[in-house]
């Protein structure tokens, strides 16, 4: 049961404690948190009347700024005494700053402790690894930053302040909310207050991101998309002189470069919900900026569709994205949320398959919005998309070959991942998922494709056929239209062939080339790998029992014996 604390005394009114912060009372224990210049205090500045301008003081059990930090202690036994001897070292001029302050006032436990100190970080880094006979990472030698490895992926920053004081380093970070400090040695003995010359614990407070000043974006481009990051992690509103300071930086952010830039897109993109963060960016003009040249008109789609016709809205399909990767059970999935478990694994690095897949529906929006499309082109299934539903673009050639369309969509995927200097894997599957999103909303652009044209998007976007159908719905019409059922229809028999192909690659094709090379009396060549391509496609198709039907439906005679596989 919660218990409320003992008011001790009446003119601050207490909050109430969880269990997870439960503990005898002991006045020495509580902080007064003020939201202003400085907040620190104990139970003597509590007791002091309110004027009716101060504004509502919040009451902080000590430990709601330790517990977050203990299991990072206890992560080596000799941390915290090392610690401590590294702040009398200094004279207690040690401090824990930045993220791990803000993550500490919001309870959520801090895996990485970041320090800053007036003495030579990198050397007292390397200093304290060598005690603790952990790994150390030099960072920057320019600020003097090292990194301490700890065990269970825990890490320490040690870095010299970014200035000649506390406050000059504070006033040098990126957002008020990240410009926070506490005494290491206060944090050590449990007494810790917080040094806050920005107001940051107000703006969090205030669910506000605010930027320190224009110079912060200035410095550091990248804090931009660091901004949209912090913003829909922590459910904050980007205050409107911030938003002005970074529509000012457009320039600026061309030069980020690749490796960067992926680290904080892929953050954004990999977490749960982020279509209204990357709506947000969309409107601010930060992609057309990110990638000058076909993502301008992105903005202006945005702004346009959203008021004239919402349905086909880059918002409406990348929140359709996020619902279907959810697997929310109010949308009708067609079948797709049994095969998405495998993009919840990492690809490259700490980046999961999920990032990759926001980012494909980020590239089909910026692709529609740029008009890569248009005119008559063949779709998948070999028929006209000319006369199709108008929500459709053209993005895709006939079946056969590209045209100019399908050209400036491959222009597009090969300079986004160039721009971001994506993994071989990566860019492979960014690849598969974008074109293979598009063959199906082609193929389904004017009537229902067969099964023959499926399984030849099938063999082009391989395993990231799941990815390719949710791409597809996302971003087709409602399921209420024609071209909408039909490419629901569509998905689902194709993510049926999909599971019937993983099963046939699992137990192998009835005729290998040996056998095809003996039937026919041909050479080792391209047709014989056209032949296994069609049997596969035979086999992922039918029912084929034994290799006897396989010859017939492969050689000719295509009824001997064959019982068609059933719709899905």
């Amino acid at each position: 049961m919660d218990r409320k604390a003992p008011a001790c005394q009446p003119t601050i009114p207490l909050t109430w404690i969880t269990r997870a912060h439960s503990f005898r009372w002991n006045p020495a224990r509580w902080l007064t948190g003020y939201p202003g210049p400085f907040i620190a205090g104990s139970p003597c500045s509590g007791r002091l009347p309110l004027r009716p301008s101060d504004p509502t003081p919040c009451l902080y059990p000590m430990s709601a700024l330790v517990d977050p930090v203990q299991p990072l202690l206890k992560a080596h036994r000799r941390l915290a005494s090392d610690l401590a001897d590294l702040c009398l070292e200094v004279n207690h001029e040690v401090y824990l700053v930045g993220g791990s302050v803000r993550d500490a006032i919001l309870g959520r436990p801090v895996r990485d402790l970041d320090l800053t100190l007036a003495a030579d970080g990198l050397a007292l880094g390397r200093k304290l690894a060598d005690r603790l006979r952990c790994p150390f990472v030099p960072l920057d030698d320019t600020d003097r930053t090292g990194r301490v490895v700890l065990r269970r992926r825990f890490t320490i920053d040690i870095s010299s302040f970014k200035g000649d004081s506390l406050e000059a380093d504070l006033r040098k970070r990126d957002f008020t909310i990240n410009a926070m400090a506490v005494r290491l040695a206060d944090l050590l003995a449990g007494r810790p207050s917080i040094i806050d010359p920005l107001g940051g614990k107000g703006d969090l407070a205030a669910k506000r991101l605010k930027a320190v000043s224009e110079a912060s974006f200035r410095d550091d481009p990248l804090r931009v998309l660091r901004a949209f990051r912090l913003a829909g992690q922590f459910g904050l509103d980007i205050t409107p002189r911030t938003q002005t300071w970074i529509a000012a930086c457009d320039e600026d952010l061309r030069r980020v470069s690749g490796e960067r830039l992926l680290y904080e897109l892929s953050l954004i993109m990999g977490r749960r919900r982020t279509s209204d963060r990357v709506s947000a960016m969309i409107r601010s003009g930060v992609f057309g900026s990110l990638f000058p040249g076909w993502m301008e008109s992105l903005s202006a789609s945005a702004k346009t569709s959203s008021a004239t016709s919402p349905s086909t809205s880059p918002s409406r399909r990348l929140e359709r994205t996020d619902r279907l990767i959810a697997r929310d059970v109010f949308l009708e999935d067609q079948g797709l949320y049994t095969h998405l478990t495998g993009y919840e694994a990492k690809m490259a690095g700490d980046r999961t398959s999920l990032w990759i897949l926001r980012f494909a529906s980020l590239l089909l929006c910026g692709i529609r919005a740029g008009g890569a499309a248009g005119g008559t082109a063949g779709g998948a299934a070999g028929g006209t998309a000319g006369g199709a539903d108008p929500t459709l673009d053209r993005v895709e050639g006939a079946a056969g070959g590209a045209d100019a369309s399908a050209d400036s969509t491959l222009d597009r995927v090969e300079g986004a991942a160039d721009r971001l200097r994506l993994s071989k894997r990566e860019r492979q599957a960014l690849h598969q998922l974008v074109f293979g999103a598009v063959r199906l909303l082609e193929g389904a652009a004017t009537r229902e494709p067969d099964d023959e044209a499926l399984c030849r998007i099938l063999r082009g976007s391989k395993d990231d056929i799941p990815g390719a159908a949710l791409l597809a719905l996302a971003h087709g019409p409602d399921e209420g239209s024609a071209a909408g059922g039909r490419i629901a229809k569509a998905a689902r028999r194709l993510l049926w062939l999909y599971a019937r192909h993983r099963s046939l690659r699992a137990k192998g094709l009835m005729l290998n080339g040996a056998d095809i090379m003996n039937d026919l009396g041909l050479a080792e060549g391209p047709e014989v790998g056209r032949l296994l391509d069609k049997l596969e496609t035979i086999q992922t198709i039918h029912d084929i029992r034994t290799r006897e039907q396989a010859r017939k439906l492969l050689y000719g005679d295509a009824a001997y014996g064959l019982a068609g596989a059933e719709s899905a």
